[in-house]
């Protein structure tokens, strides 16, 4: 008998293709307009950089929704919306001279990149495949952004920075829409919902199969109750704040230290790389060995990434630094994307992983909103971004403390909860 095609690979290729698009183009790759926008138009970079305030607060208000509006109109549409948006973004962000359009875009990239990226993402995952297999399948279609971040800078760097050409951003900008445009293609032909067959999945109610390494989980309304669900929520707003601030103002800071403009690509290709494996590895380990382990290695890391920035010059040594600070960046990075489902489907289970990972992920947007624009701030006023990087740090000390104590906590409440379970089978 003929095997029936699996159609689940071809929406794990489309969700890839999805994040090395929205994600790699236009999220890993903004870092490099910033010099280039705000030496063209002679804007402050605090103040351009509030269009990243703008993005993430529309990404965290659309995210505290995200269960209700894919119930209303489904994964596929509110895809293709989010694309819509994209490329809006684009094309805005290509004729804007005045700041305030700039922030439009923002808010535009913000909602798109809701409908597109990890929360989207992860959901589809979570549909289309198998249980035993969520962890590597959501690192290996979350890695795209590591692919794309890399294609980006290659691709887009040289003309962002054409000689001669201080507004070559506004071309860079255009070949992002072209791209975009292509792939919102291929998903109106190719994506579809659900399996066929299957019936459809309400997120925002309870479901039967088990998510969280197989637990049942517990209602969101006994989740609320939990101190340490607001102060996961914390930590996670923390690190969003910390790690987007970092990835903001690294490369503008290895400008600003005497690098050259086509060895910061290559330190920024080689780490998207990095990247892209370490978020496989994540989601592969996860499934092996579970949250803690890796959560501790990628909090460690970030730590390590943000402190070695001050030393990192445009001397041997501080290159050498620089490329050795990608491989703990690189590790640290999962903290905004992979984690966020495997923290929501560990520390509260199957009965309200999607309205966990939809606070969850506002609370990482909400991070993002401060630490995008804080890091400039600081800039502007210190004249450099060492005390960003040690701020940054010191909020990364406080999250790898507390973390701790919220898995502990979960932990024990999931045994009691299993305990209970196992005596309803038995009795």
């Amino acid at each position: 008998m003929k095997k029936k095609f699996d159609y689940s690979w071809v929406i794990i290729g489309i969700c890839f293709l999805v994040i090395c698009t929205t994600l790699g183009l236009c999220s890993s790759g903004r870092t490099m307009y910033l010099t280039a926008i705000t030496k063209a138009l002679n804007f402050e970079r605090g103040a351009f950089s509030l269009n990243d305030t703008f993005r993430f607060a529309a990404t965290t208000i659309v995210n505290i929704f995200f269960g209700t509006l894919v119930n209303k109109f489904g994964m596929k549409n509110l895809m293709c919306a989010g694309f819509v948006c994209l490329i809006a973004f684009a094309v805005i962000n290509s004729l804007a001279e005045q700041l305030w359009l700039f922030y439009l875009g923002g808010v535009l990239l913000g909602v798109g990149l809701a409908w597109t990226s990890t929360t989207m993402v992860s959901a589809i995952v979570n549909v289309w495949t198998k249980e035993e297999n969520r962890g590597k399948v959501t690192g290996a279609v979350l890695s795209a952004n590591g692919l794309g971040g890399a294609l980006a800078v290659q691709i887009l760097s040289p003309i962002i920075f054409e000689e001669g050409n201080p507004f070559g951003y506004r071309n860079s900008y255009r070949v992002v829409a072209i791209v975009l445009a292509v792939v919102l293609a291929l998903v109106i032909i190719f994506f579809r919902n659900r399996p066929k067959g299957a019936e459809k999945t309400e997120f925002v109610k309870k479901q039967k199969k088990a998510r969280g390494r197989g637990w049942v989980g517990m209602e969101y309304s006994t989740a609320v109750k939990k101190p340490y669900f607001y102060l996961a929520i914390v930590c996670i707003a923390f690190t969003g704040m910390a790690l987007q601030g970092l990835s903001g103002i690294a490369t503008p800071h290895m400008y600003d230290v005497g690098i050259s403009e086509p060895l910061v690509a290559t330190i920024m290709s080689v780490g998207s790389i990095i990247m892209m494996a370490t978020k496989f590895l994540i989601g592969f380990v996860y499934d092996k060995k579970g949250i803690k382990l890796i959560m501790n290695i990628c909090l460690l890391s970030s730590f390590v990434s943000l402190i070695s920035l001050v030393f990192v010059s445009n001397t041997p040594f501080g290159i050498t630094l620089a490329f050795i600070r990608l491989i703990f960046n690189s590790i640290a990075l999962p903290l905004e994307t992979v984690m966020l489902p495997l923290y929501a489907s560990e520390l509260f289970g199957n009965k309200s992983f999607v309205s966990v990972l939809g606070i969850f992920s506002a609370a990482n947007y909400f991070g993002y909103a401060i630490g995008a624009p804080l890091g400039n701030i600081l800039f502007d006023a210190v004249g450099n971004y060492n005390l960003s990087f040690v701020v940054f740090a010191l909020l990364m000390a406080f999250v790898t403390v507390t973390m701790q104590f919220v898995v502990k906590s979960a932990s024990r409440d999931r045994k009691l909860i299993e305990s209970l379970e196992v005596e309803k089978v038995e009795g």
